[in-house]
């Protein structure tokens, strides 16, 4: 059961749906892209990078429809039209883990006549930031718009790809990661795994490139060929508190190789682990 608050005006601040959100159905997906207009929803923080990168991620990689910005402050009298959809940052508990860590995905929720904006139909929702961290993964926006964007594609052509909350399919799909680099930043790595020659026992695959988010941002913003990285939701090293760790492989070109989670444990580590390894190495010979 997810706790949910969407951040919308000072009336719905409050709001929270105690309950699983509704999920489309593939009608309404078919009609979102045939007839209605995206809304890139904006933070009220000025001194948040979301917006601009947001704004030039969606420019650059979203095709599936046409797409305007609208501040959250803004988006009370919009959210009642059924020719509006929303890619909105969403904040979310997960009452079932126990603790109150949030954390921030980007979801996509379709207009119409509900209740509260918890109501409205979600299509995806695909893990940001760990507990207001949104600046420390925007540079990754490019690739994840981009991902999304195939993925309200392939729903159409695989609407069960609507219940696959955590992207399992993709997991699956035996894509090869050989010829290709894996770049990785060391801060972000377990101490037990942040040296190659650690990560290649369990990870003969593919290349593994040791770098910095300032040069993995020109990676993703050049959509280098055969690039692949980490989109990983955890708390820094000085927080260490109790929640999920999200470790996503994508590439540039918004392929999604990998997806998974684990809770975080004084045994298992906020970071990618053996067994992320593992399972990527025999899933993406």
């Amino acid at each position: 059961m997810r706790k949910i608050v969407v951040f919308v005006t000072s009336i719905l601040l409050s709001l929270a749906a105690l309950a699983q959100r509704p999920t489309a159905t593939i009608n309404q997906v078919n009609d979102f892209v045939a007839n209605s207009t995206l809304y890139v929803v904006l933070t009220e923080n000025p001194l948040s990078d979301y917006n601009s990168e947001i704004r030039k991620a969606v420019e650059k990689n979203w095709n599936v429809t046409g797409w305007k910005t609208v501040y959250m402050s803004e988006l009370e009298s919009k959210l009642t039209n059924p020719n509006n959809a929303f890619l909105i940052p969403v904040t979310m508990q997960f009452e079932e883990d126990k603790d109150s860590v949030e954390y921030t995905f980007i979801s996509l929720l379709l207009g119409g006549e509900y209740e509260t904006i918890n109501d409205l139909p979600e299509v995806f929702t695909f893990p940001f930031s760990y507990d207001g961290g949104e600046d420390e993964t925007t540079y990754q926006l490019p690739a994840i718009i981009n991902f999304l964007n195939q993925h309200v594609k392939n729903i159409q052509n695989n609407p069960k790809l609507l219940k696959d909350r955590k992207y399992t399919t993709y997991s699956f799909e035996k894509k090869s990661v050989a010829n290709k680099t894996i770049y990785l930043i060391k801060d972000e790595q377990d101490a037990s795994l942040d040296e190659e020659k650690e990560i290649q026992a369990l990870f003969p695959s593919a290349p593994i490139s040791f770098t910095d988010a300032m040069t993995l941002e020109k990676v993703i913003r050049r959509k280098e060929a055969n690039a692949l990285f980490f989109h990983i939701i955890r708390p820094t090293d000085e927080e260490m508190v109790p929640g999920r760790c999200y470790t996503i492989l994508l590439g540039t070109d918004g392929q999604l190789y990998y997806f998974g989670f684990h809770k975080i444990t004084d045994k298992t580590p906020a970071g990618l682990t053996a067994k992320d390894w593992k399972t990527i190495s025999v899933n993406n010979k």
